[in-house]
């Protein structure tokens, strides 16, 4: 596997892209590799070779980059070789460290993804391990089914087994209770059911909370400690709109999406196509009735180039783009001329495995592959090397100037939104044949969420309005005839209320509670019960205004909420035309990825469980030690804290020391000392200033970290190379999380702040390691400290305020040393 670019985020199996520069037609040229060699005279040279015979080049036009304790290394000759023209002797003025060094040549007859070439000041230093190149471009480990373990009556045992007999044999889904595996099914839920049936509860009242039987009882006996009691959550998902010819325009938000629609609508000789009438009737349809609706979130933007767009490789082969990479160049095929894609910052892209990289079969692909991201930045870009025009679906090197090069666009993500999984761009099948695209990627995305809009025309209250009469009779509740209310993080239910001599309605908005609404504001506040039936109250006119002699409510509201919403990918494929607006024309809607977050409404024995515990769950100041640190573990940053009191002579000083969750919030100091950056020190001190009482101070600083130095004799088994196991052993104990999901033995997170380091766990973690017949720690102690008997006692202690680190960084030997010697074996 060969690493392309000198941040790693290309990583390709089969390196092309040398070949089509070895053209001699070609006007490009560019690095082959580059070696370090020491002279007598402490001359340092670095032969550089090219792929062809260089221009003419001197000192400005090379630069030496990287390392970690030796840098800014300055070129201070080049000369010619003579008898190999491709070769230039290039003279720096010192030798580097052990971390790998960049060599760039700017000058422009050289291509943009050649001009450097990370190399090595010790790559002729003695080594136990393989020099080849690892790569994230594997396969995900295997997830077990989640079972739910908390299963406690007949019905949660059956569905138990049914899930997982689904998810284990999908082609299973027979549920009629006459079915013979429906019946073992029940027999064995009867079964369990009978011997947990001791712990039912029994019945109870509305008075209290431990017995009330009703939701909007349990609900009103939780306010009152402070507790809202969770009403579910709509599902989200994303789906494609896959533009149809000369697609250019926009959907609006608020469209419906819809599953499925198998049999006729009401008066239609067959089922719908890609888009359902805007006069479709889902309270009335037959057809319409059982089908799962989504609605548009924002608006979409649905262009027909952006359809299917591929992802650059640089003309390389076997290629992956590697998780957490945030940069991806795209371009789109347009019947062999390539163009360049027009997203936005802001829209989603669809990262797609469309064909098996094992078999070459879109049957196969992966569905698991997929991931939308969220674009940050866009920026138009071009590649020199190919032109604008594909050969056989293949790029086209630019030996002509004049032709227009290859337009991209380089679209940039977030932290947050990088790629999760490393997908493959292009493989090579067992029969040798390559294949190309395995992973595109897909614009026209929109968010939906699960949840149908209705609006309904004067709703009647449980009183009824009048006909006649001269009071004021106010509104006590109105009922919503539909249900499940949708629930989202943003409200999903209005009403607009006119009265007598008003020409426009009133907006009525809803409230958590109306505790905190004064008398004229338009408040409401919605209750469910335990059907699903949603009750809206109004306030007295003290808590919230009480509409009096309201002639006309319209409400708007959603409805749809909880896992029903959670539907698998491929579930939603129509759109119903809004009517008002002309949509742009559409070949097919796609659901990629499965709707999530879908949650069922709190029950009323888990208000039970958590509402009294929930007012002393989270509090807002800190008074002890441990509040402090409970505070501080509130920042999402902070993956550990610790703190202490101290008299500092007029006051007490909170000293609060931080581990963050992420290393490049640490500041290295010389002498393998830290503290926290600036920056990331004033955001904890804003963060825990909130809670802190009159007449303490805060003094925020970074844990002290222990360096540790170890050595472990290996005793190799026979049939294992003695590199292999070494190479293995290291990566156990590193300090680093790996694209598969395990982490190190010393990865930071790993260890808290008095953590102490057990013998015991280390030769565990090291025996467990195939090929290690046995180990033997002849070294175990602080870095800086002679041995004071920790193998005797089996650990290495921490204080309080102290973590344990070994980072193994040959440059960085105070940050923790681990040595490895092995025996036997090949």
């Amino acid at each position: 596997m060969t690493i392309l670019s000198a941040d790693g985020t290309l990583q390709c199996g089969d390196e092309r892209r040398s070949g089509i520069l070895l053209d001699p037609a070609h006007p490009l040229n560019g690095i082959d590799f580059v070696e370090f060699r020491r002279e007598p005279a402490t001359r340092f040279i670095l032969d550089v070779t090219f792929l062809k015979a260089p221009p003419v080049l001197g000192v400005e036009n090379f630069a030496v980059t990287g390392g970690i304790r030796i840098v800014d290394i300055v070129v201070t000759a080049v000369e010619t070789v003579t008898g190999e023209p491709l070769k230039l002797r290039v003279l720096v003025d010192r030798e580097g460290d052990f971390s790998p060094y960049v060599l760039s040549v700017d000058h422009p007859a050289m291509d943009l993804e050649r001009n450097q070439a990370v190399f090595s000041f010790k790559a002729a230093c003695p080594s136990e391990f393989d020099c080849r190149t690892t790569s994230d471009c594997g396969l995900p480990p295997r997830v077990e089914p989640a079972l739910d373990y908390l299963a406690k009556d007949y019905q949660s045992f059956r569905r138990l087994m049914v899930d997982l007999i689904a998810e284990r044999n999908p082609s299973w889904q027979e549920r009629l209770p006459a079915d013979l595996g429906m019946t073992l099914v029940e027999l064995l839920a009867y079964g369990a059911d009978y011997l947990s049936y001791y712990q039912d509860a029994g019945p109870g009242t509305e008075s209290y909370l431990d017995t009330c039987r009703h939701r909007v009882s349990a609900a009103r006996h939780a306010r009152l400690i402070d507790y809202a009691m969770g009403q579910g959550q709509a599902a989200r998902s994303f789906v494609h709109f896959e533009g149809g010819s000369g697609a250019n325009g926009v959907i609006p938000a608020g469209v419906k999406v819809t599953s499925l629609v198998s049999t006729p609508l009401v008066g239609a000789p067959a089922p719908p196509g890609t888009i359902i009438p805007a006069a479709a009737d889902f309270d009335g349809d037959p057809a319409l009735t059982e089908t799962l609706v989504f609605e548009t979130k924002a608006e979409t933007r649905v262009i027909e180039a952006h359809n299917e767009l591929r992802i650059h490789t640089w003309g390389d082969s076997l290629c992956c783009l590697a998780k957490d990479a945030r940069d991806i160049y795209l371009y789109r095929d347009n019947a062999g001329t390539v163009e360049r894609p027009d997203l936005k910052a802001g829209e989603y892209v669809l990262i797609e495995e469309v064909l098996s990289a094992v078999t070459g079969l879109p049957a196969d692909a992966d569905p698991a592959r997929r991931q939308v991201l969220l674009i940050d930045k866009v920026e138009a870009t071009e590649d020199a090397a190919f032109t604008a025009t594909l050969t056989a679906g293949l790029l086209t090197p630019r030996t002509n100037p004049a032709d227009p090069a290859l337009p991209l666009q380089r679209i940039s993500l977030t932290r947050d939104e990088a790629l999760s999984f490393a997908p493959r761009i292009s493989a090579e099948t067992v029969d040798h044949l390559e294949i190309e695209p395995i992973t595109v990627a897909r614009g026209n995305i929109a968010a939906v969420d699960h949840g149908r809009s209705i609006v309904k025309d004067s709703l009647q209250g449980k009183i009824g309005l009048p006909d006649m009469g001269a009071g004021r009779w106010p509104i006590p509740d109105l009922r919503i005839p539909d249900a499940p209310l949708t629930h989202l993080p943003e409200p999903a239910i209005a009403l607009d209320i006119s009265f007598p001599g008003e020409t426009v309605a009133e907006r009525w908005t809803p409230v958590p509670n109306l505790l905190d609404s004064q008398a004229f504001d338009q408040h409401f506040t919605v209750e469910t019960d335990n059907q699903g039936a949603t009750s809206l109250r109004f306030g007295d006119d003290q808590y919230g205004r009480r509409p009096y002699d309201a002639e006309r409510v319209v409400a708007r509201y959603r409805i749809g909420n909880g896992r029903a919403g959670n539907a698998g990918w491929g579930t939603l494929v129509h759109l119903v035309d809004p009517g008002t607006v002309a949509i742009p024309p559409l070949s097919r809607i796609w659901q990629p990825l499965p709707a999530s977050g879908g949650e069922t409404p709190e029950t009323i024995e888990q208000v039970r469980q958590i509402a009294p515990e929930a007012f002393r769950a989270i509090q807002f100041r800190a008074v002890t030690e441990r509040d402090w640190e409970e505070m501080a573990l509130r920042h999402p940053d902070v993956a550990a804290a610790k703190a202490s009191f101290r008299w500092t002579g007029s006051w007490h000083t909170v000293f609060i020391a931080i581990h963050p969750e992420d290393p490049a919030n640490l500041k290295r100091l010389p002498g393998g000392g830290v503290e926290l950056q600036p920056l990331f020190a004033q955001n904890i001190k804003a963060h825990l200033t909130r809670f802190k009482l009159a007449g303490y101070d805060l003094d925020i600083r970074a844990a002290i970290y222990v360096p540790l130095e170890i050595d472990i004799r290996l005793c190799v088994g026979d049939g294992h190379f003695r590199g292999d196991v070494l190479a293995e052993v290291t990566r156990v104990l590193s300090n680093r999380a790996y694209g598969d999901g395990t982490v190190g033995f010393f990865f930071p997170l790993r260890f808290g702040f008095g953590t102490a380091v057990y013998l015991s766990q280390l030769y565990a973690v090291v025996i467990a390691v195939e090929g290690v017949n046995s180990a033997e720690v002849t070294t175990f102690k602080r870095y800086w400290d002679p041995p004071r008997g920790e193998i005797d006692k089996g650990a290495i202690a921490m204080t309080p305020f102290e973590i344990p680190r070994l980072d193994n960084d040959r440059n960085l030997a105070e940050n923790g040393v681990l040595r490895l010697t092995a025996v036997g074996g090949l």
